[in-house]
């Protein structure tokens, strides 16, 4: 599994916001979280969740002390995960267990368990810390050397695997194999560690800067700089070879890895960047099956420190000066897609014409203004449609509802669309011709459109 690595996530318009972002399929964009505060390093994304570190007070508040949040991707919700006054950054986690450095050592987090254990080894910094299922990793400096420690959570003992007189950087784990950077005298290379046999591989060594390396598998990725600003670039460990991903004359930032799947910051159609200088970049994603590189969101405003983790990409979006976490969902399968009240590919969608009190499944839960909140289901595979009803009881909020089939067909609906103003919103999808419905997960999302405080709503599919 590959372990979350932090970093902040944002941008795209959604499927449900109001701002459209070109270039990007913007119906696969939501918003995870708002916030006022920054959160360089403080957000990670692994296995169907994301994490992020947010201040519990404003900008200039004078309270420093930062909660851990985790939002469930299937489920739609946002649950603290941890709140106390250690200084949060470089946060990372894998399944209930998060890691974060806190400026006076790296502490360990385990949720099943409600256990918060403070790794403090040598005295020394601390810093940079990863995580993969029952293995913590950090770097560690000294007066003279820099070092790599291993934690093994499992037996509580720590251990230091690699030193070194240059400095070393940026660490990253899948399994038992951990990739980072280590400075030398006129460049820097990226090294590869095998953990258990303690054998270590120069995976590049060319003239030049690097840094920011990031692996899954078999797979790793780097920015290097060896001609010019930093690209990124795609080293196969199975056969050896290293590539650039897309190159530009343009700075390429913050590369992570997830499958055949790679995102980063891209500067090249930035007004403000240019060969020496970053601006307001896009979030680019490369996929490895199709050879195509897509831009994920771009605007007029800064997005930065995207992070991916099976389908799902991560960022922060800095427009209006703010640090949301935004999340979009690739399907490098999709065929097709429909807004709104239409025709799709073997589909139609039509008003719902008597709810049937046959419920399937009902939830209960209330939003607030902007706010998204996300389920999923699947149907049996014998059946040829499937209906959802959305209700409210505030007469001046307005909801939302969308639909996204396992294949990638979209429906956008409010309460006008059912051709009833009653503050519900009830519709039908329904295979073309009598055919079943594909099989997979739905994907179904709840949005306070316009909402003051929160209101109530419930939502069934049947």
């Amino acid at each position: 599994m590959k372990a979350g690595i932090v970093v902040f996530l944002i941008l795209l318009s959604l499927i449900l916001c109001t701002v459209p972002c070109s270039g990007a399929d913007s119906f696969d964009a939501y918003l995870v979280a708002k916030g006022d505060s920054e959160k360089y390093n403080a957000i990670a994304c692994d296995d169907g969740n994301v994490a992020w570190v947010e201040y519990e007070a404003g900008p200039g508040s004078g309270n420093y002390s930062r909660a851990v949040y985790r939002y469930n991707i299937s489920g739609g919700r946002k649950e603290l995960v941890i709140r106390d006054t250690s200084w949060k950054r470089d946060l990372a986690f894998s399944g209930d267990r998060y890691v974060w450095s806190d400026g006076r050592g790296i502490f360990l987090y385990d949720e099943e368990q409600e256990k918060l254990t403070f790794l403090y080894s040598s005295g020394s910094d601390q810093y940079s810390p990863a995580i993969d299922g029952n293995t913590v990793l950090w770097v560690e400096t000294s007066e003279r050397e820099y070092f790599l420690v291993v934690y093994d959570v499992i037996s509580g003992t720590h251990r230091t695997v690699v030193s070194s007189t240059g400095s070393l950087g940026d660490p990253a784990i899948s399994g038992n194999r951990v990739v980072y950077s280590e400075a030398g005298l006129t460049h820097d290379r990226i090294m590869l560690l095998d953990i258990t046999t303690g054998e270590k591989t120069v995976l590049c060594d060319e003239p030049g800067s690097r840094a920011m390396p990031a692996i899954d598998g078999d797979r790793v990725v780097w920015i290097d700089g060896r001609n010019g600003p930093y690209q990124v670039f795609l080293h196969d460990l199975k056969s050896g070879e290293a590539r650039p991903v897309s190159p530009s004359d343009s700075f390429q930032m913050y590369p992570d890895i997830s499958g055949n799947l790679v995102v980063w910051e891209d500067y090249r159609n930035s007004p403000a960047g240019s060969r020496d200088f970053r601006g307001n970049g896009d979030i680019r994603l490369y996929d490895r099956n199709t050879n195509m590189t897509r831009i994920v969101a771009e605007g007029p405003f800064s997005l930065e420190f995207p992070r991916v983790s099976g389908e799902y990409v991560v960022w922060s979006d800095g427009r209006n000066d703010a640090h949301d976490i935004f999340l979009y969902h690739y399907s490098g399968n999709r065929t097709h897609t429909i807004l709104g009240i239409g025709d799709g590919t073997g589909y139609s969608a039509t008003p719902t014409v008597v709810p049937t009190p046959d419920t399937r499944v009902r939830y209960y839960s209330t939003i607030s203004d902007n706010e998204i909140e996300w389920y999923s289901l699947e149907p049996p595979v014998s059946d040829k449609e499937i209906s959802f009803e959305l209700r409210w009881n505030d007469p001046a909020s307005s909801l939302s509802l969308t639909l996204v089939s396992p294949g990638g067909s979209t429906w956008h609906f409010s309460d006008a669309d059912d051709s009833r103003t009653d503050r519900a919103v009830r519709m039908t999808i329904s295979g073309v011709s009598g055919e079943y419905l594909e099989p997979g997960k739905w994907t179904v999302a709840v949005a306070g459109d316009s909402v003051k405080d929160t209101v109530p709503y419930d939502l069934c599919w049947y």
